[in-house]
Formats: structure tokens, C-alpha cells, sequence
């Protein structure tokens, strides 16, 4: 196919110091001989992307008349203790469904049409998306009420609570701490008992960090299974959005709401139509029994999950805890193991860096979805005016990035593409071990919710001091494992924390991480809701030491 067009009559100007520019890039010499017809070529492209650039953008229509959006605003610090919030709104759903007289939150990377979308950073500053995710328009129709935007972190990078320019977002259980991150908002609000339920995101733990540290069910849901259309990407690759709410019960209602094929997301390969999604709320309420409400389920403890230099004694005190309690409620419980659990931390690093760092600047390219042109015509170009307003996390990872792409003599060019071929060699070895239990277990965090960091601290501190905190998330955005994270107890901070003698009586949630596999939700919700029901109220289960 050649890139002519009957709609193209006229050759374009293109400057030769356009095509100077273009070969410079490329390493390219042009022979002078050559310089006229590659002007004239790239001058009949520059028309077609004129052309483009001309007609309008196909994006899906909102109904306003149905779904209006009343009092839209930035919260004064009164409604806003935990920082929470970046909008407040009112959108109400349709009366009658499922979700009718549930309050929910959306992380700040997640379109609400005629709502300003921050995504934890002042970079962009008047972004209003003109649509609204698919998953908004699913919770409308079935009921569920909008009251706001959660706080995200920098533009979903960092994995505490510290980086959006209202920061830092407040631990719900103890001020000065980290609620998680990126959904940081969805945590708090929810932790707090302010919203019912909402929708985070997640790239390697964004919803199950929260989830742990703010004493939350969070789901990272089987990669496909739930729309990211009219959702501001990191890397497509790992991209999910998925449930966060305070019990296994409402989060299966809510994921049954937001799941199915929508049509326009490439990433839902395998993912069931809507008519045929599983009725997961009503799957766990026909589980229950009275007694041994797990027996038959194989339950394998991932050592390599356990085995962590970070691991907090208290933390891995309540997760034996949780192992006992398994066990009687009927489950068969071994150790199960997956060397590169723990080797497949860089190659995720290498993925996420490279790959996000590409969509930042408008070349996410090969996919077939809704691409949100209207933030990128904004955010672009990078000038040194943005990134002196950039978090420390998206200078980090740009910079990482533009070295691996291009630096260092292209030694690094393959980096990306072996890191997806290392990913998928990792799921295949999750998937033989999941073909001898029905799920994995794994503390969520190795440790409890520290202190914020240090705004002063520089570069190094501010990635230093959560090292370790993905140590067991980030692997299945990779591989698209169910991921679900549910509180298993509490513990007081680690003692570098510990600054009074008053701190001594804090108590933070610790999180348990179930693993299930593709498409099995339902066995998930299963162990977390006879897991849930049988602990009671989690907030009095400590591990003594």
C-alpha cells in the first residue's frame, strides 16, 4: 500500500530543515540527489496528517440528560482532612440498580466528563475529559452515586502517598503515615468510611497498596477483564483499574458491575460479553457454609512471598495467623514455590519504565483502543517549565527510560521486548503452580505504612524509602493473575518510626494478598469472603511477639 490518496491532490511544503531534523534523529544521511523526492514524499504524508489533524475526534458520547453533574469543586480543607479528595461532585445513577445508594470515588486518572481529571500533578492543569470511562458509565446505570475524585499520585507513579501537589494524603488510621499509593485518595476515602466503595487503578500495586495500608478489600482483577477505556494510561501492558471497598462482598458486586467486553479496549482479549459475566456477589453468598467453608480448596503459601529481607516480623507473624485460620476453615495448605517470584522485580522495572515513559510523551503506539488526545494536546510538549513542576517519580523514570532507548550505544534497544518475553515466561511458571492449588497467599506489604517522606530528602530518599514495597504486587500486573488484597490484622510501625512515646499505641492494617488464577475471580472472592467472615473484626487480630 503506498501512502497515496485519492483525496490528496497537492504536495505540501516540508522545509529541508524539517527533513534535516528528521534525518539527524534517525542517524540518517540524505544523498543530495535524493533531498527533492524526500521532500515531496514527506510533504504528500504531512498532508495526510493535516487531514487527520482536521477531522474531529471520535470520542463516546456522555448523556448530560441523564447523567448530569451538579456542583462541581475543589473541597476547602474542612471536607478535606485526609487530602483525599482532588473534586467533589454529584453525579447521581440511575435509580433501581444494584449499586443505588452507594456512594463511590474515582481515582484521578479515570475520565468523568465536565470534571477536571488532575492526575496527581499541576504538569497539566485544565484537563477536563470530554467523556467518561466505560466503567463510569456502567456504575451510573446501575445506581451507584459519584461524589468525587480521588487524589492519585504523580500521574500514577510512586507507591506512597506523598507526591500529588496537595500532599501528602493521610493514613486513615494514623496521621503522618502513608495511606499507599497511587490510589491514594480511593484509601483514605474508603478507609475512612467517607465513600462506600470506588475505583482505583493499578500498574504494580496502585490498588493493593492502598487496599493494604488503609485496611481495605482491593481488587487487581484479571488483566482483560475490566475495560481501561477513558482511563489516562501508565504503560498498556500493565494497566488495570479494579474494585476497592471495605468488604469481599460489595467488591464482588462492584467488579460484576464494571467487568465484560466493552468493544473498544484491545487489552480485553478472552474477556466475557456483559450478558455473560459472572454474577460474583451472588457466587459468594452461595459459598458460605456454616462450617468448613473451604474444604477442598488448595491453598499454596508462596515462599519466595514470605522470604523477604524486609519482611516485618509482625507482619509475618500475622500472616502464620492467617495460614492457621485457613486451615480451619477447611483448606488444604502447603508451601508452594516460584524461584523468580522475587528475580522478576527488575524486568517489571524495565517494562514500566520504558514503556510509561513512551506514553508520556505520545507514542503509545500499536493499540486499539480510545486514545485521549485531549490531555496529550495539553501536556505536550515537555518544556523545562513542566518538569521543573514533575515529581521526582516521573523525572526518575523518563530519565531511566530515554538512557535504556536510546543511550548507552542502543546496547539497551531490546530491553523492552525481552522484558515482555520474561513476563510471559513467568506466567507460565505461576500457571503450573496454580495448576496444584486454587490460589497463592503472600503478605500484600512486607511491612506496615510508614512515615511520609521527607519533601527535602531529595531524589534517592524519596525512592529509597519505600524500597521493597512491590516486592510482591508488581509480578502480576505482568503476568494478569487476580490479584485481591484483604486485611489480616494490624501492627504498630516499624521502631524507625516510632518518634513518641505516644506512637507506640499506633496500629496499622497489614494486608493478606490472594492470587488466583486467570478469569477465577470467583475462587478468590470464595477463600477472601470465608477469610473475612471468620476473622471478624480484623482491627483486634495483632500478632504477639
Amino acid at each position: 500500500m503506498t501512502d497515496a490518496n485519492v483525496l490528496l491532490t497537492e504536495v505540501a511544503t516540508v522545509s529541508e530543515d524539517d527533513l534535516r531534523e528528521a534525518s539527524q534523529r534517525l542517524g540518517l544521511t540524505i544523498k543530495e540527489e535524493e533531498t527533492e523526492d524526500y521532500l515531496k514524499l514527506m510533504g504528500q504524508f504531512k498532508q495526510s496528517l493535516d487531514m487527520v489533524m482536521r477531522f474531529p475526534d471520535h470520542m463516546p458520547p456522555v448523556d448530560y440528560d441523564v447523567f448530569p453533574r451538579y456542583n462541581i469543586r475543589a473541597p476547602p480543607d474542612a471536607e478535606n482532612r485526609l487530602k483525599g479528595w482532588a473534586t467533589k461532585v454529584t453525579v447521581s445513577g440511575r435509580r433501581g440498580g444494584c449499586l443505588e445508594g452507594k456512594t463511590i470515588c474515582l481515582k484521578d486518572n479515570i475520565c468523568l466528563a465536565g470534571v477536571p481529571c488532575q492526575f496527581g500533578t499541576d504538569v497539566v492543569s485544565e484537563f477536563v475529559p470530554s467523556t467518561d470511562a466505560t466503567i463510569v458509565t456502567r456504575i451510573l446505570e446501575a445506581g451507584g452515586n459519584i461524589i468525587g475524585k480521588a487524589t492519585c499520585e504523580n500521574m500514577s507513579h510512586g507507591a506512597a502517598s506523598d507526591s500529588s501537589p496537595g500532599r501528602p494524603v493521610e493514613n486513615p488510621y494514623a496521621k503522618g503515615f502513608s495511606a499507599g499509593g497511587s490510589s491514594s485518595g480511593c484509601g483514605a476515602l474508603i478507609g475512612s468510611g467517607e465513600v462506600d466503595m470506588g475505583m482505583g487503578g493499578d500498574q504494580g500495586g496502585s490498588v493493593r497498596l492502598p487496599a493494604a495500608f488503609c485496611g481495605l478489600v482491593g481488587l487487581k482483577p484479571t488483566v482483560g477483564l475490566v475495560p481501561y477505556t477513558g482511563v489516562l494510561s501508565s504503560e498498556a501492558s500493565v494497566d488495570y483499574v479494579g474494585p476497592m471497598t471495605r468488604t469481599v462482598l460489595d467488591n464482588a458486586l462492584l467488579l460484576e458491575i464494571v467487568a465484560g467486553y466493552d468493544g473498544i479496549d484491545d487489552r480485553q482479549l478472552g474477556a466475557p460479553a456483559r450478558a455473560f459475566v459472572p454474577h460474583y456477589a451472588n457466587d459468594v453468598l452461595s459459598s458460605r457454609r456454616p462450617e468448613y467453608p473451604l474444604m477442598g480448596i488448595r491453598i499454596g503459601i508462596l515462599q519466595q512471598g514470605i522470604e523477604l529481607p524486609r519482611l516485618q516480623p509482625q507482619v509475618g507473624r500475622l500472616f502464620e495467623l492467617a495460614v492457621q485460620r485457613f486451615r480451619h476453615l477447611g483448606a488444604q495448605v502447603t508451601p508452594v514455590s516460584v524461584p523468580r517470584h522475587r528475580e522478576i522485580l527488575p524486568v517489571m522495572t524495565v517494562l514500566n519504565k520504558m514503556g510509561s515513559s513512551q506514553t508520556r510523551i505520545g507514542r503509545q503506539c500499536q493499540r486499539r483502543a480510545l486514545y485521549l488526545n485531549e490531555y496529550f494536546e495539553k501536556l505536550l510538549p515537555w518544556d523545562q517549565a513542566k518538569w521543573d513542576r514533575a515529581h521526582t517519580y516521573v523525572k526518575n523514570t523518563s530519565l531511566c527510560a530515554e538512557y535504556a532507548w536510546g543511550g548507552a550505544g542502543l546496547k539497551y534497544a531490546t530491553a523492552y521486548g525481552r522484558a515482555v518475553n520474561q513476563v510471559r515466561r513467568l506466567k507460565e511458571e505461576y500457571d503450573a503452580v496454580l495448576q496444584e492449588c486454587d490460589v497463592l497467599i503472600m503478605p500484600t506489604v512486607p511491612f506496615t505504612a510508614k512515615r511520609h517522606s521527607s519533601p527535602d530528602g531529595g531524589p534517592w530518599h524519596t525512592h529509597d524509602h519505600y524500597a521493597g514495597i512491590i516486592a510482591n504486587t508488581s509480578q502480576f500486573n505482568g503476568t494478569g493473575h487476580p490479584a485481591l488484597s484483604i486485611p489480616m490484622g494490624v501492627a504498630p510501625p516499624t521502631d524507625d518510626f516510632i518518634l513518641s512515646p505516644s506512637d507506640k499505641d499506633i496500629r496499622l492494617p497489614v494486608g493478606l494478598q490472594i492470587v488466583g488464577n486467570l478469569w477465577d475471580e470467583g475462587t478468590v472472592y470464595r477463600v477472601a469472603d470465608a477469610f473475612e467472615r471468620s476473622a471478624g473484626d480484623w482491627r483486634q487480630i495483632e500478632a504477639e511477639m
